[in-house]
């Protein structure tokens, strides 16, 4: 790449969260790729625990039928377990998960800050400071993130409503597509969210660069400031920007607040549907009372990873 070219801004022209994102950061990943992939293990262990959870309610309905010293110790044993086996996961998803995002944020500044050293003066000269200082800081901070978080919530979520579907088909195939006729409408609230959430965090990206720029130069300039009794102007300058921010901070708040709940409504509605159908004989069919309950749980469960 040739030295007059712009430094490029790790959001720019590129969706946070697309799958172009992902795989241009993907070689940053690559010489950690094992931290990556015990990461990954913690995502399969701790949704294999989720479901597992789920469906040890059956064991907790038949030890109450049936309070006997074998149930009793089943089910012991099962909670511990259970419990365990999802700490586990989710330490090796945390732990790895962000060491990976530690060491990809401390790559792209080094590369970010590499090609600012290469520049010509004129470039400077064209881009206010605050905003490449931006950049430098809370861009590839923000892109980063966003992408291993992504990342994380892709895979853990992403399995564990693979594994609760898994057991609600092997459990009740007719209720588990009941269930799932509420999954094209909760489909379109996430992408539509999805959507807003990349323009609004653009939008707080370039907002942030206008409060270092126009900070940076108030404080550097004071001197100036001073003698010529520019003080308020400088205070209406930077509360233009500052309140430029809070606006697009406010919307990606709101439009995080109402997502959340029309989901859950929706989720709400088929699980309600479900408790209405499996009065019906023939669409409950063999299923006890702990296999009933187990099914519930898992559709419950399946809430908060949607």
């Amino acid at each position: 790449m040739k030295v007059s070219e712009p430094i490029p801004d790790p959001a720019a022209g590129l969706p946070a969260g697309s799958w172009d994102t992902y795989k241009r950061l993907l070689a940053y990943v690559k010489p950690f790729l094992l931290a990556f992939s015990l990461a990954v293990l913690g995502n399969i262990i701790y949704a294999a625990a989720s479901t597992g959870m789920a469906a040890a309610m059956e064991y907790v309905i038949a030890a109450i039928e049936n309070p006997t010293e074998q149930n009793r110790l089943m089910l012991t044993l099962v909670i511990v377990g259970v419990f365990a086996f999802r700490g586990l996961g989710t330490f090796l998803s945390q732990y790895f998960i962000s060491y990976v995002g530690r060491q990809v944020i401390n790559a792209l500044r080094n590369d970010v800050f590499d090609r600012l050293m290469t520049l010509p003066s004129r470039y400077f000269d064209d881009n206010a400071a605050g905003r490449l200082v931006s950049k430098l800081t809370f861009n590839v901070e923000q892109v980063a993130e966003a992408t291993t978080n992504a990342v994380t919530i892709t895979l853990r979520e992403g399995l564990t409503i693979v594994g609760l579907l898994g057991y609600m088909f092997y459990t009740n195939w007719k209720l588990t597509l009941i269930f799932l006729a509420v999954g094209p409408l909760i489909a379109a609230v996430v992408s539509y969210a999805s959507k807003r959430f990349r323009k609004i965090s653009q939008r707080i990206q370039g907002s942030m660069g206008d409060i270092t720029h126009v900070a940076s130069e108030s404080i550097t300039g004071y001197r100036v400031v001073r003698t010529f009794g520019g003080e308020d102007y400088e205070r209406a300058r930077f509360q233009e920007v500052n309140n430029r921010n809070l606006k697009q901070s406010l919307k990606m708040a709101s439009t995080q607040a109402i997502s959340v709940p029309v989901i859950q409504v929706l989720v709400a509605i088929a699980i309600a549907g479900l408790v209405w159908m499996m009065l019906a004989p023939e669409i409950r069919g063999e299923m006890t009372t702990g296999q009933l309950v187990a099914f519930i749980t898992a559709a419950t469960t399946m809430a908060k990873p949607i």
